[in-house]
């Protein structure tokens, strides 16, 4: 097939395998069609494209995990003026471990006097010393930057080809399954190449700082009359000198923000009749009872009786770590369509008892010490007791920062993260290692008019007709990727700007020779992925479900 015949023809629908082996075919993905445009005005008029109300030269990106720092570093390189928003210290997200423990969840019932809300002058600075409004300095720290839940030996679930960072490499030795702490010093490493750590200062003595580290965004307000987003910032310093903390807010505008906080913000408690009694049980100066992003060793439940709560990746990863010091280990699992897909590819130590959901906690007598006396119903009418310590691998809810986005469910979000009725807000919800830095890549060709997006009603169209799953549903995700790829190639044809490649193969098969050998089922193989790359992308809404694990 020549170059005029491409051109001349109607579009046909191919394969994703034929679009990688000849990138011509990139023109005639189904969707997007060869029209150039600059960004105008944005509305929901049925022009083909959407466009913006102004230029876009500064966005914020809140969050420096791995996704947060891709996006800076993909609007860096496109030399938009970005400006980074850690509440953390340091750069990781969920990988940035530390010995320090978040501030207690909150449980049914449970007051908590937290710091005072944000003044109504701004800028302003205050400053506060131990024990000030009731609060210890180390709470009040620890509340303002909420420690990763990562623990002492959390290794990820999938091998280092498929857990980097683009231009950063594990060492050629490094082991399958790679430890917290080398990740972290990965993650740390990509973030100096793109001058964006947390000791890393202006470009030029005369630019803005892009990383603000310590530093929380209290608020997110879009002003419709300037087109821009507001946020309130919140910046908090340790003097050790005067043994004080030092707070500071202020605001700042953008054209655009990246929303890259992840699903791991909040702890979820579940509503469980009784529990909230059972949370304030304590023994030995510690709670009995306390969700798993406190759990950071497994010494602490030597000679033990544990009760886990929860089936995913926290409460299986976790259960392998302290069964072989704990005296006895139990799992309390609901029953679930989630379930049901989960405990296939992440299942529990042979040696940790599965028992079902518990119905109700009994009341404890107050001046019973511990919960070993109490007594958990479960729904199937048993009972369980001498419980010493209960983990809650419950989960957590996202921090949204606008009410009509559910990162979770990712409601009114398009298939490329932006959000549909105002696309210079984006959301980085893709799994980083793998998809982070095409989603990265799209939001930056987006906003400097290198890409291009349907109009309003298309993108409700696409965000009706697709379904790629979660980021555990391997197969879909793959769909996505090389929709993502075959996107931006195709854009960056017709508009100019860099490509960008797809997975390399050897990767493909490193995970799914890591997976098989990991768990029980066989759920990725090669020809798995052969049936995606041959499944025309009409049907992929369709045969999600069939070609998912």
């Amino acid at each position: 097939m020549g170059w005029p015949s491409i051109f001349h023809r109607p579009t046909p629908v191919y394969s994703l395998k034929m679009l990688f082996l000849d990138p011509r075919l990139l023109l005639v993905l189904t969707g997007i069609v060869p029209v150039l445009g600059r960004q105008a005005v944005f509305d929901s008029s049925e022009r083909q494209w959407t466009t913006f109300p102004r230029p876009i030269t500064r966005v914020a990106v809140i969050g420096a995990g791995p996704s947060g720092l891709q996006a800076a570093a993909q609007l860096l390189a496109e030399n938009l003026t970005v400006r980074l928003f850690e509440r953390s210290p340091q750069p990781g997200g969920t990988w940035h471990y530390t010995e320090n423990t978040p501030v207690r969840e909150l449980y049914p019932g449970t007051i908590f006097n937290k710091t005072k809300g944000t003044p109504n002058v701004l800028p302003a600075t205050t400053y506060y010393a131990e024990g000030e409004d009731g609060i210890s300095l180390d709470d009040r720290w620890k509340e303002h930057w909420q420690p990763s839940p990562a623990w002492y030996d959390l290794h990820t679930n999938s091998p280092s080809i498929n857990t980097d960072l683009p231009g950063v490499k594990y060492p050629a030795n490094a082991p399958w399954a790679i430890s917290v702490h080398d990740v972290q010093r990965h993650v740390r490493a990509y973030a100096s190449l793109h001058g964006i750590n947390s000791n890393d200062g202006p470009s030029l003595p005369s630019s803005e700082r892009v990383a603000s580290y310590s530093t929380r965004v209290e608020k997110l307000e879009k002003c419709n009359s300037t087109a821009t987003w507001t946020l309130t910032l919140r910046h908090m310093e340790w003097l050790p000198e005067s043994n004080r903390i030092k707070v500071r807010f202020w605001t700042e505008t953008f054209d655009a923000v990246v929303v890259a906080t992840g699903l791991f913000t909040t702890p979820n408690v579940p509503t469980i009749k009784g529990i909230e009694g059972w949370s304030r049980a304590m023994e030995d100066g510690a709670f009995s009872m306390h969700h798993s992003q406190s759990y950071r060793h497994p010494e602490r439940y030597a000679g033990k009786t544990v009760l886990l709560i929860g089936s995913s990746i926290s409460a299986t990863q976790i259960g392998r770590s302290i069964f072989p010091l704990a005296h006895r280990v139990f799992a309390s699992v609901r029953e679930s369509k989630r379930h049901d897909r989960l405990k296939e590819v992440v299942k529990f130590a042979d040696q940790i008892e599965v028992v079902p959901e518990i119905s109700f906690f009994e009341p404890l007598n107050e001046n019973t010490i511990g919960i070993q006396a109490g007594r958990i119903h479960l729904c199937n009418g048993t009972t369980l007791q001498g419980i010493d310590m209960i983990i809650l691998a419950t989960g957590y809810r996202a921090n949204n920062f606008h009410p009509d986005v559910n990162p979770l469910t990712q409601d009114n979000l398009h298939w490329t993260g932006h959000y549909i009725k105002d696309p210079t807000l984006a959301y980085s919800l893709v799994r980083p290692w793998s998809h982070g830095r095409y989603q990265a890549a799209g939001f930056a060709k987006v906003w400097t008019g290198k890409a291009r997006l349907p109009n309003q009603h298309q993108m409700w169209k696409e965000y009706k007709d697709y379904d790629f799953g979660s980021p555990l549903d391997v197969f879909p995700q793959e769909a996505l990727i090389r929709k993502y790829v075959a996107w931006l190639n195709a854009e960056a044809l017709e508009l100019g700007g860099q490509f960008v490649e797809p997975p390399p193969i050897e990767a493909r098969e490193t995970y799914a020779y890591f997976q098989n050998n990991l768990f029980k089922k066989e759920f990725v193989n090669h020809d798995n992925y052969t049936r995606f790359d041959n499944l025309p992308s009409n049907e992929w809404p369709s045969r999600v479900e069939t070609l998912s694990w």
